[in-house]
């Protein structure tokens, strides 16, 4: 006789918003992925991609990241605004000549290429905002390209690469916006030549640009000149009518030819206006506007308005430089790169990162959404050892689960 209603009910455990998985080691793919111009995978012997583990996101998750990005954009669009009508640029260090550059880009409203938002996400799904990157955000290449090479060349498994789908349609998204910037048919694209890793950036996004119907030139960011009449030019004369530069807007204007910036008619991706978003500061004006939103952490110019332990971040900050943490059992901070401009902290709640258990030791995933245009359109993720993220860290494919 069926007593209907009395059986036992194994309880299902939700699935985490994020998990991360061993998988077989795979030393072949990061030399296959060379052909794509990934050549910088093992820089001083260092592993950069990792080759033994994904990280797998529910689908509810990823919608979660998409959405939040959506709405930051226009929290921070509105930021950008009040800040511009405030006209008061202390808080983010510029320079007069950066203020006034700022100023004309924004009333001008210049369009704008691509940026990447930094996230916390906790296996429980509660998303958190650490920065946007809205100038020149880096590990492109390896989010777009090269981690969906992997997933498309892996064969699937629990122990290869999980997951059925990867979020990722930027590529396409980039392609899609060029001819949205109003630009000249010759765009040219600069980078310090040195660095591998820009340069490897900036030729995939001269690959978009081509296949969006423009002529793409690159140039090192030191051969740039000036010449009276043109402005900024190629070593040959050429005059720089449009450029993608891969270089910050505040080292440019620390330099002796920072005084012609206002002077010049090149077009620049990403435009001076971008500067605003881009800068720590920010955080500090979005608090202020939306006091304890959900995906916002505290953030302010004054260490003591901060309650508890505190990160303080170098308002023109880069790749992770001159952090440091308050208020923690041990403090924690990173270097200060030599030659950057100065500039006041802001201090921001310290939120860790969740650690993720691996052979090693446990791992600390930041979240990169990027967003082309307005638009999220896909996720690419860096892990390190330690609760501050650097350049030094690796970056570890996803999978959709």
């Amino acid at each position: 006789m069926a007593a209907h209603g009395l059986h036992s009910r194994v309880m299902r455990q939700p699935r985490p918003a994020i998990a991360r998985h061993l998988l077989t080691r795979d030393d072949a793919f990061p030399l296959r992925a060379e052909a794509l111009g990934f050549r910088f995978h093992s820089p001083d012997d260092r592993e950069y991609w990792t080759r033994d583990a994904c990280y797998a996101l529910a689908p509810d998750a990823v919608a979660a990241l998409e959405a939040a990005a959506r709405e930051l954009d226009g929290m921070i669009a509105a930021a950008v605004d009040a800040v511009v009508r405030r006209g008061d640029y202390a808080a983010f260090g510029f320079t007069d000549r950066l203020a006034a550059l700022v100023e004309a880009s924004h009333r001008a409203c210049e369009a704008s290429l691509y940026g990447r938002f930094d996230f916390r996400l906790s296996p429980d799904g509660a998303i958190k905002l650490f920065e946007f990157n809205a100038e020149t955000p880096a590990a492109l290449l390896e989010a777009a390209v090269v981690q969906l090479a992997w997933f498309e060349e892996t064969p699937p498994g629990p122990a290869t690469r999980p997951g059925s789908d990867q979020w990722n349609r930027i590529d396409d998204a980039l392609v899609a916006r060029w001819p949205t910037l109003g630009l000249p048919r010759l765009v040219h694209f600069a980078a310090e030549h040195e660095r591998g890793d820009e340069v490897a950036q900036v030729a995939y996004l001269m690959a978009t640009a081509r296949a969006a119907g423009h002529d793409a030139e690159f140039l090192p960011v030191e051969d740039i000149s000036w010449q009276e009449g043109p402005g900024f030019v190629t070593p040959d004369g050429t005059p720089l009518r449009a450029c993608f530069k891969l270089y910050p807007w505040d080292w440019l204007d620390a330099e002796e030819g920072g005084r012609l910036l206002p002077l010049g008619r090149t077009r620049w991706i990403e435009p001076p206006r971008r500067m605003i978003a881009a800068n720590k500061a920010i955080l500090v004006t979005l608090w202020e506007m939306f006091p304890g939103h959900p995906l916002l952490l505290p953030a302010s110019l004054d260490r003591g308005a901060i309650g508890g332990p505190a990160i303080g971040k170098p308002a023109l900050g880069l790749e992770g430089h001159g952090m440091r943490v308050e208020g923690v059992e041990e403090d924690v901070s990173t270097e200060i790169a030599e030659g950057l401009p100065p500039s006041p902290t802001i201090w921001q709640a310290w939120a860790p990162l969740p650690g993720h258990a691996t052979p090693q030791g446990d791992a600390f995933p930041v979240m990169g959404v990027w967003m082309v245009g307005d638009e999220p359109c896909g996720l690419g993720i860096r892990e390190g050892d330690e609760l501050v993220t650097t350049l030094e860290d690796r970056f570890v494919p996803h999978v959709v689960l």
